[in-house]
């Protein structure tokens, strides 16, 4: 049977991991921890772990309603998730802060170039990050880790 690493092993190793990158800590260290509340508001599409004896349930709200729960026994997974949700969020919201925008009244421009960057940013962080982490980002393994199992 597979170990089960806990809360604080997984924090530990997502931060080291986001370490590699360029990414601003200031940005992304808040959300190391987002994915293991259990309680309170729940962000759409948002990846949320619950660690349990033989494994992890992954779980995704959407307007409040869960849209996934999904069981793993691979903390490789749930690492790749969290960092790939977190990578995009601090890229995003770095370059709002860039360009001046809150995403009440204002939003980032519809631009091609914009989308270009967003995309280029997530993958040099991969890139600095590597391995397997690499290899799944750009497999498109997010897709499917969150496509429900069949039951």
């Amino acid at each position: 049977m597979k170990q089960i690493q806990q809360k604080d092993e997984l924090m530990k190793r997502i931060g080291t991991f986001l370490q590699k990158t360029s990414l601003p800590r200031d940005i992304y260290e808040p959300y190391i921890a987002r994915p293991f509340q259990t309680t309170g508001f729940f962000d759409d599409l948002s990846p949320y772990i619950e660690i349990v004896q033989n494994g992890y349930i992954l779980i995704q709200y959407e307007r409040g309603v869960q849209v996934l729960h999904k069981r793993t026994t691979e903390a490789d997974e749930v690492i790749y998730w969290i960092l790939e949700d977190t990578i995009f969020l601090t890229v995003y919201l770095d370059m709002m802060k860039k360009y001046q925008v809150d995403n009440i009244h204002t939003h980032l421009p519809s631009d091609p170039s914009i989308h270009k960057q967003i995309v280029d940013r997530v993958n040099e962080s991969f890139r600095a990050i590597g391995g397997l982490y690499e290899k799944w980002h750009h497999e498109g393994k997010r897709a499917t880790i969150e496509t429900q199992a069949k039951k």
